[in-house]
């Protein structure tokens, strides 16, 4: 009996895993670079997934450039934030880069989706950045 429990318990842990290694994982990089603009990290997808994280890295010399982020899933309406590099992790050196490390978003999505970079009123600077994500 308790085997038997045992069992069943390891199945259920098991479960979200196996739904999870059903994704075809991708991985996207884009840089932004040029005053007003914006730019696609993922371009609009069709079909289901979820968006794991994302990642940026700043050169040392950005003082005042931050990056907006616009996520836009199953066609509803962006949601954004900004990443200020003043307010992140910065290579031990002190003259190195600046690093957001892995942000987990763990975003689900039914239909679509699609990350883009903006810099409008944001500075001019080389800001590379990656995200990690799936589709089923």
């Amino acid at each position: 009996m308790k085997t038997r429990l045992a069992l069943a318990l390891v199945l259920l842990a098991l479960v979200p895993a196996m739904v999870s290694a059903t994704e075809t994982p991708k991985y996207s990089a884009a840089t932004i670079s040029t005053s007003n603009s914006t730019v696609d990290l993922i371009p609009s997808t069709s079909g289901s997934g979820d968006l794991w994280g994302l990642k940026c890295i700043f050169p040392s010399t950005s003082t005042g450039q931050s990056v907006k982020i616009l996520y836009t899933i199953d066609g509803g309406a962006a949601t954004s934030y900004i990443i200020d590099p003043t307010s992140i992790e910065r290579e031990s050196d002190g003259a190195g880069q600046f690093t957001t490390g892995w942000i987990p978003l763990h975003v689900h999505f039914a239909s679509s989706v699609r990350v883009q970079l903006n810099n409008t009123s944001l500075g001019t600077i080389a800001i590379n950045c990656w995200a990690s994500w799936g589709l089923n």
